[in-house]
C-alpha cells in the first residue's frame, strides 16, 4: 500500500481535471468565435464586391442602351419572343 491514493488526492486531481477542461473549453470557444467572424468578413466582402460589380455592369448596360435605344428594343422584343415561345411548348 505505498502508492494507495487518499480521497483528498482524487478530490483535487479531479478539481484539477475540471479546471482544464474549462480552460480547453474557453479556448476552444475563442477560437470558434474568431474563425466564424473571419468568415463572416470574407462573405461580406465577397457581397459588397459582387454588389459593386452588378452596380458597374448596370450601369454599363445601361448607357448601351441610352447609346442605342431602337437596337436595345428591338433586341429586347426578340429575347422577349424566344422566351414566350419556349414558355409557351409546355
Amino acid at each position: 500500500m505505498a502508492t494507495q491514493t487518499t480521497n483528498q488526492e482524487l478530490q483535487e486531481q479531479l478539481d484539477a481535471l475540471r479546471k482544464d477542461f474549462a480552460e480547453v473549453a474557453s479556448t476552444l470557444k475563442s477560437l470558434t468565435s474568431e474563425y466564424a467572424q473571419q468568415g463572416q468578413d470574407k462573405v461580406k466582402a465577397a457581397a459588397q464586391q459582387a454588389q459593386q460589380q452588378a452596380k458597374e455592369s448596370f450601369a454599363r448596360a445601361q448607357g448601351e442602351v441610352e447609346a442605342h435605344p431602337y437596337t436595345s428594343m428591338a433586341v429586347a422584343f426578340g429575347i422577349g419572343l424566344v422566351i414566350g415561345k419556349v414558355l409557351d411548348r409546355k
